[in-house]
């Protein structure tokens, strides 16, 4: 997959200080770490927003800074579309005027089709302060859109949302990014959020890129494991739907067609189509192991899987177990030696229908 930037740049303003070196991957990258270690500020470096102090930056394979060769190509010229958290609409105009404010005639995304894609037909005639939170953010991002960028950067663009509204726009952002197939990178400080738009991570702390990867390799990473683990640990796993029936007043989801005895037992209000993709959200300690299929429990959800790694972190142990899916287990010493548990065994992962959110 063809990298969407190359850094090699040095910053320092006041007490901060920023290196980094490296290529970011082509996708949606969501960028993690503690407050105030850098995050926004690679973003505005990146645009061309703040300058580096030396190095070199290449976005699309173009460079569009180098101190040593004298270039530095203006934020309007970058191509990359840049949305705030507070979306920064114009508040005199209409929504479609501010749409139109920054559409280029030249751009391969249509009008109609950025607001079919945002539903926002409804809004076209409407003020900004007319507007929710989250249709605001939905215009801007529109907008962002119809400049034609050739990478999307959202700096906390959740924040200013409840937690309702933020679920809310995350399915808009996957749609852009499998429709126009637009690199996307996203700042934030909710690990939720992140997961449920990619699982590639690049933790940042003390100004310094300290990995990129999956979530579930990072959490145990020497470099980057005390950034993660100082959240508690998630599962935020997606499924293809493959196959959907009812059961005693349920959705039984089968989403792996290499795994068919696996179904996902879910609330029947969820409004799981098939063929779409759901997100599973699920505490570790909150899925139990068990070697054999179980009756009469009251964990319906038992899903088959062959553990892929186990990790101990201070008193806990973590299973990594492929049912499918990566999920994140949380067992503790104890269990681990008295059920003698190893890599390559084959478990049955178990857990309660009320433990999990699903997000469709």
């Amino acid at each position: 997959m063809k990298d969407s930037a190359y850094i090699d740049i040095r910053y320092k303003k006041g007490n901060f200080n920023l290196a980094a070196k490296t290529f970011i991957p082509a996708g949606i990258i969501g960028m993690y770490g503690p407050s105030g270690h850098g995050k926004s500020t690679l973003l505005k470096l990146l645009a061309g927003i703040e300058n580096p102090d030396y190095g070199q930056i290449l976005i699309q394979g173009k460079e569009v800074y180098n101190r040593s060769c004298k270039i530095d190509i203006p934020t309007r010229k970058r191509n990359l579309g840049m949305v705030f958290q507070e979306g920064l609409l114009f508040p005199h105009m209409s929504v479609r005027k501010n749409l139109i404010y920054g559409y280029k005639k030249t751009s391969s995304i249509s009008f109609e089709e950025v607001v079919r894609l945002l539903e926002i037909e409804d809004l076209l005639e409407k003020k900004p302060q007319q507007c929710s939170g989250g249709e605001k953010q939905r215009i801007a991002i529109g907008r962002m859109l119809l400049s034609s960028p050739s990478i999307l950067m959202f700096d906390e663009p959740f924040s200013a949302l409840d937690q309702r509204l933020r679920r809310n726009i995350i399915p808009y952002l996957l749609k852009i990014h499998t429709k126009f197939n637009l690199p996307i990178f996203v700042v934030s400080h909710d690990l939720v959020d992140l997961l449920m738009l990619t699982d590639q991570l690049m933790i940042i702390e003390n100004g310094l890129i300290k990995g990129i990867g999956s979530y579930n390799d990072l959490y145990f990473k020497r470099e980057t494991r005390h950034v993660l683990q100082e959240e508690d640990s998630i599962n935020v796993v997606r499924l293809k739907v493959q196959r959907i029936e009812k059961r005693n007043g349920m959705f039984a989801v089968s989403y792996d067609l290499n795994y068919p005895e696996n179904i996902l037992l879910v609330e029947e209000n969820n409004k799981i189509e098939l063929g779409s993709q759901v997100i599973l959200n699920i505490s570790p300690a909150n899925i139990s192991l068990s070697t054999e299929k179980l009756s009469g429990i009251s964990a319906r959800n038992q899903l088959k899987g062959k553990i892929v790694s186990i990790h101990e972190v201070d008193h806990k142990v973590f299973c990594q177990v492929d049912v499918g899916a990566i999920l994140l287990v949380e067992i503790t010493k104890n269990t681990l030696g008295s059920m003698n548990l190893k890599v390559d065994d084959k478990v049955y992962c178990l857990f309660k229908t009320s433990s999990m959110k699903i997000f469709c």
